[in-house]
């Protein structure tokens, strides 16, 4: 028998051996392997324990060295001490027949104690395995599962039907419990399940990318918790997610930051904000409750992934209509569909004269008027119009219909349809409704009871498939390299040999030159008459700012006087500042001061970026001025980031009247703002003892943007 890929071994071994199983039916070590029976696998089963002598009909061995053939992978349910005897025994037995693969420890007792011993322990029985080349899926999960091969360790599921979805969790009673609510009425099909529990060694990321080739997968489901390094996922998952949806629920979205907070940047960065950015830039989908996350998992199973956003609803019930409306009109992801004169002209030559047909766009109410045929011939017509990605039908059987003849016709339409196109149903009225809704996923029709969120699940299918269309045959992001030997990075090594963490606000504006971030034009004096010449020069109105090192937060110390609209205004206010920096900082001596143009604008922005402990290089963007740590409307991305990446944080970050421009207000220019932020995140690659950045404000005009103060920290 030819050697198996440590990967492959998790899901398609021709061999199993099982330390722990047991004859005791009310222990996982019995129902493990019965499952692994009940699944349908069909390689050799091994079960291990020097106290029993057969386990439903398999022949026991006292332990892996006893076992005469060879083993592919072992499932280990014994206590956490014995599974370290067990990891020694596999090392031998690798030694001698080379052999065993890999490993899935479903057994607790390790690093989720979160004790001294417990990590200990993981790290112990990571590196024995790693020793031998064997690969490790847990500690502390439920186990694999691979519909196809029938190979199953999940002591909760004995079988389940083949599908498309595939599953990776950090939470094993959270995905089984996906599986018992959909297995009612047969929702969906599995490809593949994995707990990866506490993924002491085999990453998310690494089932991420081996699924991303799986033929039988169709879409991948997570539920994560969080990573060490989530950089690594996410530069795996935005291959991944190019190929094939990845829909996630994720926990854990506390507003803790993860960096000592030295700028509006840092101190707004929580890590969930900084995933849901990641999230995004990646082309997953993220599910905000549970229900959606089931519900997406679903359509993306079953259905294909629409072309455009464009849907057109069908109903026979007004209400439930207009709730569907009402929540696609709330979103930015979705358009209704424009019906062709042809279509609409066809329709009403079929539909009852009460029929509302296209009112608004995109909108069919067939009324009460409805029957099982008229359902299957609207549908055809829909199908046909080249101006609909999208059909969201909403049912609710009356009583005077025949259930079984509906799905009948409605299947049908289905099969006729051409193009492709993305069909979704809602089938209100509960178990009065259970043979409808049977009888079309049965045909491959996902049903929802809900409209709001057939609503919502077209959205999140609507926004996958344009990061596909928008992501197909790119290649990988142009990676920067630190460069020691810029201009910038002398300006960064002076300041750090002075002891300092932070660069004077000219020195920052050097390094902004450097990497073409438009500043106003500026002056440094020491004195008051030097300020009057340089305010004259750049032109009034003038901003009055102090330059020292011992003031960081220079509008807290009294240190910025606006708005200075003449020689004598500036007198007045450089005797101030003046007076609250002697307050401020009475051993200062000398004060060096800038005197800067002012730039005239209605709206301010917040760009940054930071230095994450987990996340590596971020760029931020929001809402700036004195409210951005109030109101906290910012978006993150990971660096580097592209331009087109860009675009995208800005425009789902503020409100398309304020891009657009209102009141009076000449539209953005979102490239500039855009090319803004992906210099910042250039900046940080090629500068590393950079560790925040914050331009706050930034002002907008129509013909692009400038940086009116900025704020660089540093690591000595």
């Amino acid at each position: 028998m030819g050697k198996i890929s440590a990967l492959d071994a998790f899901f398609k071994p021709k061999s199993v051996a099982v330390v722990g199983a047991s004859s005791d039916p009310k222990k996982p070590g019995h129902t493990a392997l019965k499952n692994l029976v009940s699944m349908g696998y069909q390689g050799n089963i091994f079960p291990v324990n020097p106290r029993e002598d057969s386990i439903l009909g398999f022949h026991c061995y006292k332990n892996m060295l006893e076992i005469p053939e060879p083993v592919d992978v072992c499932v280990l349910l014994v206590s956490a001490d014995l599974t370290m005897q067990v990891a020694d025994e596999l090392v031998q037995r690798k030694s001698r027949f080379d052999d065993v693969a890999a490993a899935v420890c479903m057994s607790a007792g390790f690093g989720e104690l979160n004790t001294s011993e417990g990590k200990q322990r993981e790290q112990d029985l990571v590196r024995i395995l790693r020793s031998a080349s064997i690969r490790l899926i847990g500690p502390n999960c439920v186990g694999v599962f691979d519909t196809y091969s029938g190979f199953n360790t999940n002591f909760d599921i004995g079988s389940y039907p083949k599908g498309g979805v595939s599953i990776l969790t950090q939470s094993g009673a959270f995905a089984n419990s996906f599986l018992f609510w959909a297995e009612r009425l047969r929702l969906i099909g599995v490809s593949k399940f994995a707990s990866i529990g506490n993924m002491a060694d085999v990453t998310m990321g690494e089932l991420l990318s081996y699924l991303k080739d799986d033929e039988s997968t169709r879409v991948i489901a997570l539920y994560m918790e969080g990573f060490p390094n989530p950089r690594e996922f996410f530069e795996i998952a935005r291959d991944v997610s190019v190929a094939k949806p990845i829909v996630v629920i994720k926990t854990g979205k506390s507003d803790i930051g993860s960096t000592a907070a030295l700028s509006h940047t840092g101190s707004v960065a929580g890590s969930d904000a900084i995933y849901e950015g990641a999230f995004k830039q990646a082309g997953i989908i993220r599910a905000r409750t549970i229900l959606e996350f089931y519900d997406t998992v679903r359509a993306f199973a079953k259905q294909p992934v629409p072309e455009g956003n464009r849907v057109s609803v069908l109903t026979h019930m007004g209400g439930p209509g207009t709730i569907c409306i009402d929540e696609i009109s709330a979103t930015h992801e979705l358009q209704l569909a424009k019906l062709s004169p042809e279509t609409e002209k066809t329709l009403k030559s079929i539909c009852a004269p009460m029929a509302n047909i296209g009112h608004p766009d995109g909108y069919v109410d067939l009324t009460a008027a409805h029957y099982e045929n008229l359902h299957n011939q609207v549908l055809q017509i829909l199908f046909q119009d080249k101006g609909i990605d999208m059909v969201l039908q909403i049912l609710a059987p009356s009583a005077f219909l025949d259930q079984k003849l509906l799905v009948k016709e409605v299947s049908e339409a289905c099969q006729a349809k051409q193009g492709g196109k993305t069909f979704l149903n809602a089938v209100t009225f509960g178990e009065f409704a259970r043979e409808v809704r049977q009888g079309l996923e049965d045909a491959g029709l996902p049903t929802y009871e809900y409209t709001d969120m057939l609503a919502r699940v077209a959205g999140n299918m609507a926004t996958y498939g344009a990061f596909r269309k928008s992501h197909s045959g790119r290649t990988g992001i142009s990676r920067f390299k630190p460069n020691p030997k810029s201009s910038s990075a002398k300006v960064i090594s002076s300041a750090s040999r002075r002891g300092r963490v932070s660069l004077l606000e000219p020195e920052a504006y050097k390094v902004c030159s450097e990497y073409g971030i438009k500043v106003p034009p500026y002056r440094v004096v020491e004195s008051v008459e030097s300020a009057i010449a340089s305010a004259n020069r750049i032109g009034y109105p003038v901003a009055l700012k102090v330059v020292s090192e011992e003031i960081l937060h220079k509008t807290d110390a009294g240190g910025v006087m606006l708005g200075i609209a003449s020689d004598s205004a500036l007198k007045g206010s450089y005797k101030q500042l003046a007076a609250n920096i002697k307050k401020a900082a009475p051993r200062l001596s000398g004060m060096k001061v800038l005197v800067q143009k002012m730039i005239p604008s209605n709206t301010e922005l917040v760009l940054g970026a930071l230095r994450d402990k987990s996340f590596g290089p971020v760029v931020m963007f929001g809402m700036g001025g004195i409210y951005v740590e109030a109101l906290k409307i910012v978006g993150f991305r990971l660096s580097p980031i592209t331009l087109d990446d860009a675009r995208k944080l800005i425009r789902e970050t503020l409100p398309p009247a304020l891009i657009k421009g209102v009141r009076g207000r000449g539209p953005m220019n979102v490239d500039s703002i855009a090319g803004i932020l992906v210099s910042l995140g250039r900046m940080l690659e090629e500068q590393p003892q950079i560790v925040e950045v914050d331009f706050n404000p930034v002002l907008p005009y129509q013909g692009g943007c400038i940086a009116v103060d900025a704020r660089i920290i540093i690591s000595r």
